[in-house]
């Protein structure tokens, strides 16, 4: 946990140095700006990386998905696949994978529960 926590304080540090460098480089933070532009932008910044965190963790438990589950319809085993999902959490707009199903049968889609093949 100690050695995780550092490595992640370490990428926080780099990741605040190179967002300060590009704002300096693309023009969006000139001479000495207001505080409310660094907060602003700092603030950003945190909204990517939660974005970001978020689609990680979603593909996490999309990985682990079963391959099949049964129709909760007509019990027909069902082959899960991957899909592309798009959300919008409080920090913005994302993209994951999400397990589904679709019987042949019934001629519908299905998202597995929780604790059975995703999220």
């Amino acid at each position: 946990m100690t050695e995780l926590q550092a490595r992640l304080d370490q990428l926080l540090k780099e990741a605040a140095r190179v967002a300060v460098a590009l704002d300096r480089a693309d023009g969006t933070v000139v001479g000495i700006p207001h505080y409310s532009v660094i907060e602003a932008r700092a603030h950003e910044l945190g909204r990517r990386l939660s974005r970001t965190v978020q689609a990680r963790h979603m593909g996490e438990l999309a990985s682990h998905a079963t391959r099949s589950v049964k129709c909760p319809e007509c019990g027909t085993r069902c082959e899960v696949v991957p899909r592309s999902r798009s959300v919008t959490s409080i920090d913005g707009p994302l993209d994951f994978d999400e397990p589904m199903g679709h019987c042949p049968r019934c001629r519908r889609g299905f998202f597995p529960p929780p604790g059975g093949a995703g999220p």
